[in-house]
């Protein structure tokens, strides 16, 4: 019996044993599954985090060469890349070398002036690096890409590199300058001939060099810069050895002497326009000069034109023969025309295809071909132009109308910008048959917001700012254009007071000129010719001078005008002070004295149909004396009146004005 217990019992602690397996595995794998839920849940919960952080930011790992962006909106890239600009500008670039064993550097500018120019070497460009920069990590076609590809930055960086715009020619013009001096050009091994009968010659050692390799100069510059790596950077020497070795120069008389037995090169060209042949040469003295000996792999000699000294001698024709082609241009934008141009053939000297003529030529005289005497016809590429004037033209404007000028000599800075931003404004206005044209509506608003600048007037007898000064300038331009084009004048008036700026070119008296004062006073003429006209307009800052022209379709139409001629001369009178606060005390600024005059000229002009109308124009200004205005102390003097007088800390003259007929002088 208890035998049996046992056995009972032992069969029950049996199955005891098989049960407890069954639910630790069961348990572990629920643990598991749960750990591995919770992680996913914790994992998928932090990556959308990440990915709500950084909405509309650049991910973490995304360089800009060597600067990190991570974090930065697209605005917060132009920013910093405006930035680094703003410092090159500043610093420029700065190069390293050495010589003679001591370390030297040079800076060049990335911005330099030339004449009236300004001329953007080096510049870091910036467009759509902020986009390339914002859509590292988001460019997943589905939803796990879009968001491991982020996490993925972490670990494996993404550079992006800015583009570099560089002057390459300019560029290396200026490091040349600075360096040329300290290189070591090299010299292949040369020929010189001391006598022609009987045929000697004396042959030139050849020389190695050490150069600067200028391109590869250029191309690590933008490579640092493309990565904004501002730091100096060091540049060295190369050495370059010779080509041509004076061992293989020895025992060439023979061969010299055939090659000169040939005598001159001869070298045509036939122009197509004019069929007229025109005719050079290079003369045997000058190939006996410029013999410049060439070696092949198999050490064999054959005698070529010198390449440097050949191209300066064809430099002579290219200068005769080369044009640039023009291409007709008729290009509108909201009824203005932008560029207006016809169309000519260019042409231009292929030096390399030229030269490669004449060194087969010689090539010829070496083996000794008979035909090696023969000419070369130098090789000229012609350009038509792209675009025709009837592709680009249907207004029916074929030729110049007529022209007006004036200068404006001494103007101030303010009053040259103003006439040039309305000489851009005018530029390319269309004016349609039966309109009549108005100053002020093409050239106008005169407002800061529309880029005029504040300018020095006479408002009465005082001397202020006022926005727009120099529109005169264009009016009185507008007017004599108008009169020597034949056009109807329906609206001018004379300035109030006579202005160096527009005396007649002859006589230099008072009379053709016409005042700007918006809204009241205008210029307009009336486009009476039945067909469209083109209004060209050219400033030229050497000459001071400015140009309008009108083209059109002739109609036979013309006009002209007389000098104008001073009929009274009217004194300037007693010279005036008057008080202001705005001038510190004792600070005066004063105003030349203007003379008055009445004056007049006649304009004549002949119709499409021959009829002639004649117009006189009169013209009266008033006399203005020396006005001075006097700093006061506001509370010495409150009402500006009865003033006692100071010493003046500083004396200075406004700019000579250019009046209206209003109490308002306007420059």
């Amino acid at each position: 019996m208890k035998e049996e217990e046992k056995i009972g019992q032992g069969s029950v602690i049996l199955g005891t044993v098989t049960e407890q397996p069954r639910r630790h595995i069961f348990w572990a794998v629920f643990y598991f599954i749960a750990v591995f839920i919770f992680i996913s849940l914790v994992f998928c919960g932090s990556v959308f985090g990440y990915t709500k952080k950084y909405a509309g930011k650049v991910y973490p790992g995304v360089y800009l060469g060597d600067y990190p962006l991570g974090g930065m909106d697209e605005e917060s890239i132009r920013v910093f890349i405006d930035g680094i600009n703003d410092r090159l500008n500043k610093e420029g670039i700065v190069y390293i070398y050495n010589d003679a064993g001591a370390e030297k550097r040079f800076q060049i500018d990335t911005t330099i002036r030339e004449s009236d120019a300004v001329i953007e070497l080096v510049s870091l460009g910036h467009d759509s690096i902020e986009k390339v920069a914002f859509d590292a990590g988001r460019s997943g076609t589905n939803a796990w890409r879009k968001y491991i590809d982020p996490l993925l930055l972490r670990m494996k960086n993404s550079r992006i590199f800015l583009p570099v715009n560089i002057q390459k020619d300019k560029f290396i013009e200026i490091i040349k300058s600075e360096l040329s001096s300290m290189e070591k050009i090299p010299q292949n091994a040369g020929i010189k001939i001391t006598s022609r009968d009987p045929l000697k010659y004396e042959v030139i050692k050849e020389r190695a060099g050490e150069v600067f390799n200028y391109d590869k100069i250029v191309v690590d510059t933008a490579m640092r810069l493309s990565a904004l790596n501002l730091e100096p950077q060091i540049i060295a020497k190369e050495i370059v050895t010779p080509k041509t070795e004076s061992k293989y120069l020895e025992g060439l008389e023979e061969k010299i002497t055939k090659v000169l037995g040939y005598g001159d090169i001869i070298l045509t060209y036939a122009d197509p326009e004019t069929a007229e042949t025109k005719t050079g040469r290079i003369s045997s003295e000058d190939i006996g000069a410029s013999l410049a000996p060439q070696v092949d792999d198999a050490g064999n000699v054959w005698l070529a034109l010198d390449d440097e000294k050949a191209r300066k001698f064809l430099d002579n024709y290219k200068y005769v023969l080369d044009k640039p082609a023009e291409e007709s241009k008729f290009v509108m934008e909201n009824g203005k025309v932008q560029e207006f141009r016809s169309g000519s053939v260019g042409q231009a000297l292929n030096i390399d295809k030229t030269l490669t003529a004449i060194n087969g030529l010689m090539q010829g005289r070496n083996n000794g071909s008979a035909s090696a005497s023969a000419t070369i016809s130098l090789i000229v590429d012609s350009a038509e132009p792209k675009i025709k004037m009837a592709d680009v033209n249907n207004l029916g404007i074929t030729s110049v109308i007529g022209s007006g000028f004036s200068t404006f000599y001494d103007s101030h800075t303010n009053r040259i910008k103003n006439i040039a931003h309305a000489v851009a404004r005018l530029n390319g206005t269309i004016i349609a048959p039966g309109e009549v044209f108005s100053s002020i509506r093409y050239a106008g608003p005169f407002t800061s917001e529309n880029g005029y600048l504040p300018e020095e007037v006479i408002k009465g007898n005082q001397i202020k700012k006022e926005i727009g000064g120099g529109m005169c300038q264009i009016g009185t331009t507008l007017f004599r254009m108008a009169m020597n084009s034949g056009m109807p004048i329906t609206e001018r008036t004379n300035h109030s007071l006579v202005v160096g700026y527009y005396a007649d070119p002859v006589n230099g008296n008072p009379g053709t000129d016409a005042t700007l004062y918006e809204p009241i006073l205008d210029f307009k003429f009336l486009n009476d010719t039945g067909s469209y006209l083109l209004l060209e307009t050219i400033i030229d800052y050497k000459k001071q001078r400015l140009t309008f022209t009108l083209w059109g379709k002739p109609d036979g139409r013309s006009g002209s005008f007389t000098h104008p001629l001073v009929s009274k001369w009217i004194p300037a009178g007693v010279p005036q002070e008057t008080y202001t606060t705005t001038l510190k005390p004792g600070e005066k600024i004063c105003q030349n004295a203007f003379r008055g005059a009445v004056a007049s000229f006649t304009y004549t002009r002949f119709t499409s149909t021959t009829e002639k109308i004649e117009r006189v124009f009169s013209s009266y200004y008033r006399p203005l004396p020396k006005i001075c205005m006097v700093g006061v102390d506001p509370a010495a003097c409150p009402d500006l009146t009865n003033c006692a007088p100071m010493a003046s800390s500083t004396v200075s003259s406004s700019p000579t004005p250019v009046a209206s007929s209003t109490a308002s002088t306007t420059p």
